[in-house]
């Protein structure tokens, strides 16, 4: 294992810049933590029971015998339904029964609903507090820690209901997914093939070099190559959003595979599949789309599910979707505009397009499609 730390800025030009920092087994680092962490300030530490456990005690019972002991933790339930107004008002009055002051600090450790759910809470409480991110899945390193994007459901939608608010470190060790369930890093890794599709031939190629050793999904028996992954993902991200922090039209190409998949996702009350299982049904979805377009060619569009087949996602089974109850989840989508659903569909890998021509009939078509491919056969 490596100490080494790997680190990405993000520049802002309304706010300051955002610190990422990347290696392996250095979250108890007593140097590194009081590099990011200041001494003198009281801290809100927002996790969940699984997480805290495995990683946020260690963590808070560093922080309070070496940097500061006035440490605050709040645990909100397990899962996607933590992303709710009622825990939204339960960490609030947690911390006002506390007596938090604007100089205070939020810490939040733990996936994707954290990091969501602890940053709108950074966001609104006393009109914004400083917020730093340690994510503990690879969907949350990889994407939903960084960006800035922060939010909560609503029953008509995921995250339609949030801001946009950037934490000032985002902290990234991969040792973390050394205990992450095998599903859940297939799910955040559903992220990882997004990047490589949208933008990185480069990283594409490299999923499919290594892709032996990537499929046993162990972080303990390769940090170097696990590193690469969250890093280079990483800087795909911050190179979009540096030039579109608040997605009025480069950023929405992250979305690839979301607007489907969220709608999967939804249609099945956030129970049934993870979300990265939806994003690559949204991903094949949108491939699909692109392929009766002749916007991409037969071939571009096999080396896509090729890809995925690669690593075993075909084995999932995506239930019977009723179309005429997933098409109005779909036009609530952030990604609506004008009343008009907008598709990231691609042009062969590396490069896609955002299109507001996507029919009805072609988003039915494609959702016959995916029904086929993802039939639970084992891979």
């Amino acid at each position: 294992m490596t100490n080494q730390i790997k680190h990405l800025t993000l520049p802002l030009p309304n706010a300051n810049a955002v610190d990422i920092h990347v290696g392996n087994s250095f979250i108890t680092d007593i140097d590194f933590l009081k590099s990011v962490i200041p001494s003198k300030r009281r801290l809100f530490i927002i996790t969940q029971d699984f997480v805290y456990e495995k990683h946020g005690k260690h963590i808070e019972d560093t922080i309070k015998k070496e940097i500061n002991d006035d440490c605050h933790l709040i645990k909100i339930p397990d899962g996607e339904s933590a992303k709710s107004f009622q825990v939204l008002q339960f960490i609030l009055n947690k911390m006002f029964e506390i007596g938090v002051e604007r100089h205070d600090l939020v810490v939040a450790i733990g996936g994707g609903v954290i990091t969501d759910c602890a940053g709108f809470v950074a966001s609104i409480c006393l009109r914004g507090l400083e917020l730093i991110n340690i994510p503990t899945t690879l969907l949350a390193q990889v994407d939903a820690a960084i960006g800035g994007k922060t939010g909560i459901n609503h029953f008509s939608g995921k995250n339609l209901i949030g801001s946009f608010y950037q934490p000032s470190h985002v902290i990234l060790d991969v040792s973390f997914l050394s205990t992450l369930p095998l599903r859940e890093f297939y799910s955040g890794f559903a992220e990882v093939i997004k990047y490589g599709v949208i933008r990185d031939p480069e990283l594409f190629e490299m999923l499919l070099t290594h892709r032996n050793d990537i499929k046993k999904f162990s972080a303990s028996k390769h940090p170097s190559l696990w590193e690469d992954i969250v890093y280079t993902s990483c800087k795909n991200k911050v190179d979009v959003v540096k030039n579109d922090e608040k997605e009025s039209n480069l950023r929405a190409i992250l979305n690839f595979g979301h607007t489907i998949g969220h709608g999967i996702e939804a249609l099945f009350d956030y129970h049934t599949y993870k979300h990265g299982e939806c994003v690559i049904f949204g991903m094949c979805a949108a491939t699909h789309i692109a392929e009766q377009k002749s916007l991409i060619s037969k071939e571009e569009s096999q080396r896509i599910y090729s890809l995925i087949e690669a690593f075993g996602y075909f084995s999932l089974k995506l239930e019977p979707i009723d179309y005429e109850k997933l098409l109005p989840i779909i036009s609530r989508d952030k990604k609506v505009k004008g009343n008009v659903i907008h598709f990231i569909l691609p042009k062969s890998v590396g490069d896609v397009m955002i299109t507001d021509t996507v029919s009805q009939q072609e988003i039915e078509g494609s959702l016959l499609f995916i029904q086929s491919l993802f039939k639970g056969a084992k891979a």
